[in-house]
């Protein structure tokens, strides 16, 4: 039987409560239901972003907004969301985005013009976004073209922001957006007509353990979402995600943290100075919006960016039920391929992550046949604390090498009171290769493997202590 659940939500400027199967996407519904067929349907996998639409939650008060693929956007998780299509930013004259796509002939076949339109509006939107080419880019890097070859779309991105930045610079963007009439005028009292819907009362665990949970769904989604469209998985992100906090020597990250507010979150940059460089590599913008640290995890792929990170940084798992509570370490998590330490009716709750020591470095390095955004070959992550002149501790993790993403115990153990030295570095890395026994497939030999896991544990040294591990030294050795 297929089961329907009540929403409210604001469609571009229309207030609608309707019945809705949970896992019906965003995509299909604005399709077939409402006949708004300007968001295009291309790869229905998140990757083309020809069906980019946005959706504002109202956060202390404040609607943020965030272009997502709505491919992957469950309709469950829109009740009191504003989800906003390329017909919600229609206006009475093109919008400055619209008329520098046009100026600069940035559509030919027009198909991924719509996507293209919501995401360089959605990058003006975002106070955090930097009006330059730099955010331009950012902005446009889940969409993707067939035609133009994309110069004359960067064109039009430079050309919108040349014109509007002047306008909103130390102003509130969508506010002036509106009033300078780049924004249809509905945007502004958009926070009133969110407040005023109340909450759902649905709880986050499921009543049948053998229905799963869906947060992000970019995995999940893509490899069940037909089959998930008649079903009433559990969607737990329809209660608020908590905020990063300390909790003495920890930070506790809600497992429904997206890709994006993980990076983006002054207490992860402060330990991981270098996470947004990281992220930049592992998804787009839309999907980083979407994707979960929880779900990376839960998914359980032996390449799996995220997880390859915080398993250097010796996460801890806070896995809970209705009946009980415990922390696991996430190295010992994976038991087999696709194999999780967890019943089906238990769910990760929150993340533990250790506060840095003094003199902590850590390093997170990916290959894979494009450069950004693809599937990672190898990803392999160090976290190494320096004192005494010597290694106090090691956590090296390397993905795409075993069945599960894997945790270096015996190359880590090893290296532990240590003088920090080209030799201790190459002893490391023969130790590490026994560690694992990879296998040829389609992204490489396991000849290949090897190579690649070697070069990269090497360059967690060569970047983090460029002073005492030379490269060239290294590269002599070998």
């Amino acid at each position: 039987m297929l089961i329907k659940k009540q929403i409210t939500f604001l469609l571009n400027d229309e207030l609608l409560t309707i019945e809705t199967p949970p896992v019906l996407v965003a995509l299909d519904y604005l399709r077939k239901n409402k006949h708004l067929t300007g968001t295009k349907e291309g790869c229905k996998e998140g990757d083309c972003g020809a069906c980019t639409v946005m959706v504002g939650e109202l956060i202390s008060g404040e609607v943020k907004y965030k272009p997502v693929t709505s491919c992957l956007l469950p309709m469950g998780e829109l009740h009191g969301k504003h989800l906003v299509s390329i017909e919600g930013l229609n206006m009475n004259q093109p919008s400055p985005v619209q008329t520098a796509m046009v100026d600069c002939g940035g559509t030919q076949c027009g198909y991924c013009t719509p996507g293209f339109v919501v995401a360089m509006t959605a990058g003006l939107m975002d106070e955090e976004i930097p009006l330059n080419k730099k955010g331009a880019d950012y902005a446009i890097s889940g969409n993707l073209c067939r035609c133009t070859g994309y110069r004359s779309i960067k064109e039009a991105g430079i050309q919108a922001i040349d014109h509007l930045a002047p306008k909103l610079k130390n102003k509130p963007r969508i506010p002036t957006l509106c009033d300078i009439g780049a924004l249809p005028n509905s945007f502004q009292n958009v926070s009133e007509k969110l407040a005023k819907i109340p909450p759902l009362q649905d709880s986050t665990l499921p009543d049948t353990p053998s229905l799963p949970f869906v947060a992000g769904g970019t995995d999940l989604l893509v490899q069940r979402g037909e089959e998930l469209a008649d079903d009433s998985p559990s969607l737990i992100n329809n209660t608020p995600i908590a905020p990063i906090v300390e909790k003495g020597e920890y930070l506790v990250v809600d497992a429904r943290t997206s890709f994006e507010d993980f990076a983006n979150d002054p207490l992860i940059q402060k330990a991981v100075p270098d996470i947004l460089s990281y992220n930049d590599l592992i998804a787009s913008w839309p999907i980083r919006n979407r994707a979960t640290l929880g779900g990376n995890i839960c998914n359980a792929s032996p390449i799996a960016d995220m997880t390859s990170l915080l398993l250097a940084l010796e996460a801890e798992l806070e896995i809970e039920s209705p009946e009980t509570n415990r922390l696991l370490p996430l190295k010992n998590f994976f038991i087999g391929y696709k194999q999780l330490a967890k019943e089906g009716h238990e769910q990760i709750s929150n993340i533990h992550l250790p506060k840095p020591k003094t003199n902590t470095f850590i390093n997170w390095e990916k290959v894979s046949k494009r450069k950004i955004l693809d599937i990672a070959t190898i990803n392999s992550a160090a976290k190494i604390v320096i004192g005494n002149e010597a290694i106090n501790e090691v956590h090296l993790s390397i993905g795409g090498v075993a069945a599960t993403p894997l945790y270096l115990t015996k190359t880590s153990q090893s290296l532990a009171g240590k003088t920090l030295s080209t030799e201790t570095v190459l002893e490391a890395v023969d130790l590490a290769q026994s560690e694992f026994n990879p296998i040829s497939d389609v992204r490489g030999s396991a000849q290949y493997k090897r190579l690649l896991s070697r070069q990269l544990l090497i360059a967690h040294f060569t970047k983090l202590f460029p002073e005492t591990i030379s490269e060239e030294a290294i590269n002599a050795s070998l």
